[in-house]
Parts: structure tokens; C-alpha cells; sequence
């Protein structure tokens, strides 16, 4: 799925398409499992704590396994279509998404830490577990940064021709 990115037409992203699987209780079983993970999504964007976006990709994923059309729909949806599109591309994470989900990660260890876990070594374990969700998320590239570069790699490649 060749195609432009509307805020900056110079950068081309594509997007592997769907390998959906030829056996019929694996697509049901793949699309169950995918639904399951969209649900969550959608529910991650409104509850703290909850990953919204990780949970968006594992959806995505157990759609091309199963159903072109809802991997379509999802890569094509106005609300998380565009962050999926640029994930899966190699763009990365959209910075807002970064902000967003580094600080519900923070907020939902702290206050689990804090006020819901009383076990020295459960605290331990949930702040190394917050650490690391950190550390991933901060470590994905940057959308914005690299749609940035790859515009004025293709400007570069374009005017030494």
C-alpha cells in the first residue's frame, strides 16, 4: 500500500500487506484474537494504564492473518489508521502517542505502587515492568522525525539527479 502521507506528500510509507491464511479455523481463530486486541485498543485510549496503541498493532497483526478487509479497515481508520501506517512503515511513534502513553505508564505504576501493592518484591517487579514500557516506547523512532528526514533525504536524492 504505496501512498503519500497527507501532512507531507514528499515521504512515500509503505505498508506490508495482509498474508491471510488459507485455513479457515485459523482465519476465525486469528480474527477472534484480533477483535479481542481491538477492543482493547479502543479501550486503552480511554483508560489510564491500559496500552492503547500496542494493543492496535497486535490487532492489525491478527488481521493480516485473517481478513484483508478489517486489516484495510484498520489501516484506513481516521482515528489510528495514520499511527498504524507510519509504525508499520518504519516511521515510528507519533510524538503525542509518546507523551500520552509514557506518562499513563508513569501515573499507573505510581499509583499501584503507592496505593494498591503492599509486596516488596510485586512493587519491584511492577516499577522494573513501568521502566521497561518506558524504555520501549522511547526507544521506537519518532514519527515526526522521521518523516523529517526521510523528506529531506528524498529532496537531497532528487536535486543531485
Amino acid at each position: 500500500m504505496p501512498a503519500s502521507r497527507p501532512d507531507n506528500p514528499e515521504v512515500n510509507v509503505s505498508v506490508p500487506e495482509a498474508r491471510v491464511s488459507r485455513s479457515v479455523i485459523m482465519r476465525v481463530l486469528y480474527a477472534t484474537i484480533g477483535f479481542a486486541f481491538l477492543g482493547l485498543g479502543i479501550a486503552g485510549t480511554f483508560i489510564p494504564g491500559l496500552p492503547g496503541f500496542i494493543n492496535l498493532l497486535a490487532a492489525l497483526w491478527f488481521f493480516s492473518l485473517s481478513s484483508e478487509r478489517m486489516h484495510t479497515w484498520m489501516l484506513e481508520n481516521k482515528y489510528f489508521g495514520q499511527s498504524l501506517r507510519d509504525y508499520k512503515s518504519g516511521l515510528g511513534i507519533p510524538r503525542r502517542i509518546k507523551i500520552v502513553a509514557v506518562t499513563a505508564i508513569t501515573v499507573a505504576v505510581t499509583l499501584s505502587v503507592t496505593l494498591a501493592i503492599s509486596n516488596v518484591f510485586a512493587r519491584v517487579g511492577l516499577i522494573a515492568l513501568g521502566l521497561y514500557g518506558i524504555w520501549f516506547v522511547l526507544t521506537r523512532p519518532t514519527s515526526e522525525v522521521e518523516v523529517v528526514r526521510r523528506a529531506e533525504a528524498m529532496r537531497a536524492a532528487t536535486s543531485d539527479a
